[in-house]
């Protein structure tokens, strides 16, 4: 889901020790969830803004010596002071560092201060202010580690807990690090999953399907469960216009010893008919803030805007590509109405062959992500 913007990955070395990228990781995603607060906390300290170069710096400072304790604050100013020498700012970061420290002033969590100005106008238009409240606390909270446990797993080398069920779909949660070094994932018996992620897969009815294309595959997590409701002489194609995140989808397919074909490319190259389609389209990705708290400091309205544009492209191939009498589920990991609810009125209105079977809006929780689908039929 190639949006041409940074996210959080583009500030992590990927050849970096997993210690390092931990670390660093959770800094950032603390920021990401405290920014406001933090960055007008700043905006009381200091009587000019500080210079680009050295704002990052003094805003991952604040960052860990009042969200993380692995480091002592003191010992957390010390360093950011010594960085802060190669730019001759070391005493203007002890000032601003130990007066922050001294003072404390308490964090707010209002809706109005923790979430994201565009993001803000946006929702308290469209919830009350108890919801408001509700999801800005979800925001600033990390998700539960999920997992969902695939077809006929068998016992697992690792302790967990039952989550939820989502349609045939069950979702536990584990000890990560017990879950990432376990058989049971090397060999695909589990696959790391939100439970948001299994609404649009279950919705179709696959009794007559016996071609399935994934559209927006990569890295293949809805095509597994797809698979899953298919009978042996069942096909699946698992299509991606990102030819690196494609190597995902084969080394999940490889792992679990399935035949199914990957293809990259535009997807006007792709010709035939299938009983089922799966267009998990990109997205503004609202829906799992707490996973990618960056989403929602990336939203604006004309990336929405942007984003539909290329939404609307993708399901008119996904149309053409739909037998008659086949299903096609529009799937989104945003909660906004213009990439649900009104992408879907929008598709029928253009393709009025079709009619909707199933729709659902799924609100991000305490046990999963927040999500989108339609599922539709195609009639002529």
């Amino acid at each position: 889901m190639e949006s041409g913007r940074c996210t959080l990955d583009d500030f992590l070395d990927l050849h970096a020790p997993q210690a390092y990228r931990r670390t660093v990781g959770h800094l950032l995603l603390t920021f990401c969830r405290r920014r406001g607060a933090i960055e007008r906390e700043l905006a009381r300290l200091v009587t000019r803004a500080p210079g680009a170069k050295i704002r990052p710096l003094l805003l991952a400072a604040m960052t860990q010596t009042r969200f993380q304790s692995a480091v002592a604050p003191e010992s957390a100013v010390s360093i950011a002071v010594e960085l802060a020498k190669g730019f001759h700012a070391d005493k203007f970061f002890n000032a601003v560092l130990r007066r922050y420290l001294r003072e404390n002033v308490p964090f707010s969590e209002e809706p109005s201060i923790i979430l994201p100005p565009a993001v803000f106008a946006r929702w308290r238009k469209r919830f009350s202010p108890e919801e408001l409240k509700r999801l800005t606390a979800l925001f600033l909270s990390e998700p539960p580690f999920t997992f969902r446990v695939e077809k006929n797993a068998g016992e697992l080398d690792f302790a967990s807990e039952f989550l939820c069920n989502v349609g045939p779909f069950t979702f536990r949660t584990g000890e990560p690090g017990e879950v990432l070094g376990s058989r049971a994932l090397a060999e695909g018996r589990v696959y790391i999953q939100d439970p948001a992620a299994a609404h649009a897969p279950a919705a179709p009815d696959y009794a007559c399907v016996k071609t399935v294309l994934d559209l927006c595959a990569a890295p293949g997590g809805k095509s597994l469960m797809m698979s899953e409701n298919l009978t042996d002489d069942g096909k699946l194609t698992a299509f991606d216009r990102s030819e690196a995140r494609q190597e995902l989808t084969k080394r999940n397919f490889a792992c679990r010893h399935l035949p199914h074909r990957v293809l990259t490319g535009d997807p006007k190259m792709l010709k035939g008919a299938f009983d089922l389609v799966m267009a998990d389209l990109p997205c503004s990705n609202t829906g799992v803030f707490r996973r990618r708290p960056d989403a929602l400091w990336r939203f604006s309205e004309k990336d929405l805007r942007e984003i539909r544009t290329l939404q609307r492209e993708l399901l008119n191939h996904a149309a053409r590509l739909t037998a008659p009498g086949g299903q096609l589920v529009a799937s989104t990991c945003s909660i906004e109405p213009e990439e649900n609810a009104q992408l879907a009125d929008e598709f029928l209105a253009r393709h009025p062959g079709f009619r909707r079977v199933s729709q659902e809006l799924i609100l991000p929780s305490d046990l999963s992500d927040g999500a989108g689908y339609a599922c539709f039929r195609r009639e002529q």
